[in-house]
């Protein structure tokens, strides 16, 4: 919490307690009048929230109290009760909510670029399979992170209206319960020009139904060290996505009962049984060799790597990305996700030959994946894993790799600690992160994912392996 905040709940604690001693407050004008300034400069320096409203509700009632100065002596009991635990309640409620739900502050790049940012709204030639409209085609909106520049640019607010509104949504949550995020400082810059110099381009792909663009602590990180990040938002499949027009289309809810159905839930749980049951590896596999190319995950996956492969077509056409002219080289593109963007990294390196090299981010390799054997450096980089999770990538990569190859461990991470959610969500049992501390945790899949690209894009002498002596969260192991 800030500062200001703690003052102001320490006041909200403290004061009605005393009060059940005392009845009389000396110079309670003058109390009054310090409780008063303090909130005043709570609002004006760090800002209104919703989360401290019932902080301030407890504030306001202790400045009744300081004025009025009722005799508590004089209530009967069942009063005494009732105001009691409605006081302990609304206080719970006063720290937990600013605690669980905090402005967070993101971590500072640590390299020599500032970081802009522009979207970028793209059209495809493709069906829109996701929605009942046959005329729909494919639009996408790729939010591109780059070396800047700065003159008297402004610093963009976190996420953009479109995540916001969707996350609310996914959660239940009015759409102003977001409103809080505009407290966040982020390092990146609104639209300024491109930084002097040619970088290589990574894309970037998020998690299924997850914000598109939740990823600063990586891609601020990466981006400062120089390269162009192309964040892909996959229209009704993250939470929502903006577009120019200022339409919003938040995740297809319609298209997920419709084809994530019975038939789908028992094909997943059938063969999920038979998986635990297996009494050996060639069992393993024949329980799921049918689910990993056959689950709706897999029809997603391979929608994902035509996203991507179209966001390099328009690349390479630069139509769309006539501000990057001169400052890319389309021979070197990586491709990195999160999840289900990570399955889609996975598997647009088998499909698209312009991409060189690529990271999965904690995705079940969902796919054809399962069939073929990868000739281009790829890394898995997992989080670690409950052991009663049936780990169904270590047949999905049975058949290896003719070039590099890398599953790499980070111990006491959780599925989140990936993106920016532990920091958003400082709750544990919610936020599905580890027991990690979020920065270190971000520090680690930085160094791993700069490396890795900095090896295979541009050809500098790493060892990945030895970055186990640099963590000693890092396990990179030999077998699944």
């Amino acid at each position: 919490m800030r500062f200001l905040e703690i003052i102001l709940l320490v006041i909200a604690s403290i004061s009605p307690i005393l009060f059940l001693f005392n009845s009389r407050i000396p110079k309670k004008k003058t109390f009054a009048i310090f409780i008063g300034i303090i909130f005043i400069l709570h609002l004006v320096l760090e800002g209104f929230r919703w989360q401290m409203l019932p902080g301030y509700l407890i504030v306001t009632g202790v400045l009744l109290l300081i004025w009025k100065q009722p005799t508590w002596k004089e209530w009967n009991l069942s009063i005494k009760v009732l105001i009691t635990t409605g006081f302990a309640l609304v206080l719970l409620l006063s720290w937990c909510l600013p605690i669980i739900l905090p402005v967070f502050k993101l971590p500072s790049p640590s390299d020599k670029f500032e970081i802009g940012s522009k979207y970028i709204h793209i059209k495809t030639d493709r069906p829109e399979l996701i929605t009942l409209d046959k005329n729909d085609e494919r639009e996408l909106m790729v939010k591109a992170w780059y070396p800047a520049q700065i003159s008297d640019e402004n610093l963009e607010d976190y996420l953009d209206e479109g995540s916001r509104l969707g996350f609310a949504d996914k959660y239940g949550l009015p759409k102003w319960s977001m409103n809080y995020l505009n407290l966040i400082k982020t390092n990146t810059y609104r639209s300024p020009e491109v930084a002097n110099g040619r970088f290589p381009v990574l894309i970037f792909s998020h998690g299924h139904y997850s914000k598109a663009f939740g990823y600063y602590t990586l891609i601020e990180e990466i981006v400062s060290q120089g390269y162009i990040v192309l964040n892909i938002n996959h229209t009704y499949e993250s939470t929502g996505s903006i577009f120019p027009n200022g339409d919003i289309k938040l995740y297809n809810t319609t298209y997920e009962k419709l084809n994530n159905n019975q038939e789908m839930g028992e094909m997943a749980w059938n063969a999920t049984q038979e998986f635990k049951r297996a009494e050996n590896t060639k069992e393993e596999f024949n329980a799921i060799k049918d689910l990993l190319q056959d689950y709706i995950a897999a029809k997603s996956i391979k929608r994902w790597s035509k996203d991507i492969s179209s966001v390099i077509d328009h690349l390479e056409k630069e139509e769309s990305f006539t501000f990057l002219k001169n400052h890319i080289n389309n021979s070197n593109i990586g491709v990195f996700g999160h999840s289900h963007g990570g399955a889609a990294a996975g598997q647009v390196l088998l499909d698209d030959k312009r991409v060189k090299a690529a990271i999965n981010l904690d995705g079940t390799q969902w796919g054809s994946m399962v069939n073929n054997t990868l000739e281009k450096p790829f890394a898995y980089i997992s989080s670690d894993w409950p052991e009663d999770q049936p780990n169904f990538n270590k047949h999905t990569f049975r058949n290896k790799s003719k070039a590099d190859f890398y599953n790499i461990e980070i111990e006491n991470s959780g599925h989140s600690n990936f993106m920016d959610i532990p920091l958003m969500v400082n709750f544990a049992a919610v936020n599905e992160a580890g027991s990690i501390d979020p920065f270190k945790a971000y520090k680690i899949t930085n160094s791993l994912i700069i490396n890795f690209f900095d090896k295979y894009l541009l050809n500098k002498s790493i060892k990945i392996a030895e970055m186990e002596k640099e963590f000693t969260e890092i396990n990179i192991k030999s077998e699944f």
